[in-house]
């Protein structure tokens, strides 16, 4: 029998199982590999349930709950402690933050079958970076966040207006390294921009 699960919640409630063992040691070594691959640019901290709600993650480990069980002793937000509740059926022995990456509807794309990443989002903001002439306006209104020059007019629409304004501030930071990382690779090597910027060896 396969005791023991790693299992994701969404706001407290199980969403899905990413892992099941026979035993804790597996189910352990399992929890700590998803762990440390869980690298997000851009976390999602809102969902649209009916209605736009803040949203957290919980990576935990879980086993089938038998008699003799003790269950955890937590604190709240505020700092009180309280005795968790089983999940269904099952006691959760260990638990740690996961972040999900956010998806966006970009504008021209299908709202639901095309959902870019920042990722995307990076590369629509510096393409033709190298051109003194291709300078960006980044701007925010409401749950939008717009890209554009004469050239380039790109839409993100958010959740909300609070996850416009994060998006903004993390591609200022983003665009500030790669900026810095330009003028180091400039400084060392003295190549062109246009060099450092190819995505490819090819002349």
């Amino acid at each position: 029998m396969k005791k023991y699960r790693v299992v994701l919640l969404r706001n407290g409630e199980y969403k899905k199982t990413l892992h099941v063992s026979r035993t804790l040691n597996t189910a352990y070594v399992n929890f700590n590999r998803i762990k440390e691959k869980n690298n997000v640019l851009f976390p999602k901290k809102f969902i649209n349930t009916g209605k736009i709600k803040p949203v957290e993650y919980t990576l935990c480990i879980t086993k089938v709950t038998e008699e003799g069980d003790v269950f955890r002793k937590l604190r709240d937000k505020y700092g009180k402690l309280y005795i968790e509740k089983p999940l269904g059926d099952w006691t959760i022995l260990h638990s740690a933050d996961y972040q999900l990456e956010e998806k966006f509807w970009l504008f021209g794309m299908d709202s639901k079958a095309e959902r870019p990443t920042i990722t995307e989002i990076v590369k629509r903001l510096m393409k033709g970076a190298y051109s003194k002439t291709m300078v960006k306006q980044i701007i925010t209104l409401h749950n939008k966040l717009i890209i554009y020059n004469e050239d380039q007019f790109d839409m993100v629409i958010c959740k909300c207006e609070e996850d416009a304004k994060r998006l903004q501030k993390t591609l200022a930071k983003i665009g500030l390294m790669i900026s810095r990382l330009h003028d180091l690779i400039k400084e060392k090597t003295g190549w062109s921009l246009i060099k450092i910027m190819r995505v490819t060896t090819r002349p």
